[in-house]
């Protein structure tokens, strides 16, 4: 795995934002916080959240076995899946955005942009 490439940094950040803080909610007397990992549980349109970290997983799988035609493909869906969410949502998810949420868009934005190899590392 050629882990300076942008689609699969972006691929590692997505999984590891899927695990952190999507929703924060609360007062000074109480405060709620759910992962991706529970928002996905809850079922409806929150399962499509569940192919965030798949997608990113398929996207390092096909950089192992050097399938670039693949990889690109898994990185397209793997960036606009994040969008697909948000805009079903409507703007009511950033009123509660957690940090899991702002790094999956901003992860989702490289990954696109790494994927139509508009943003690349130095060799």
């Amino acid at each position: 795995m050629n882990i300076k490439k942008v689609t699969n940094i972006s691929a590692i950040l997505l999984i590891v934002a899927f695990f952190l803080p999507w929703i924060s909610a609360g007062n000074s007397y109480m405060s709620v916080t759910m992962s991706g990992l529970k928002a996905a549980q809850i079922g409806g349109a929150a399962v499509i959240i569940w192919f965030i970290p798949l997608l990113s997983i398929g996207v390092i799988v096909a950089d192992v076995i050097s399938n670039e035609k693949l990889g690109k493909y898994l990185a397209i869906a793997a960036g606009i899946v994040p969008f697909i969410y948000v805009i079903s949502r409507g703007g009511d998810l950033f009123a509660v955005a957690g940090i899991g949420v702002y790094l999956t868009l901003i992860a989702s934005v490289v990954m696109l942009l790494g994927a139509f190899g508009v943003l690349k590392i130095p060799e």
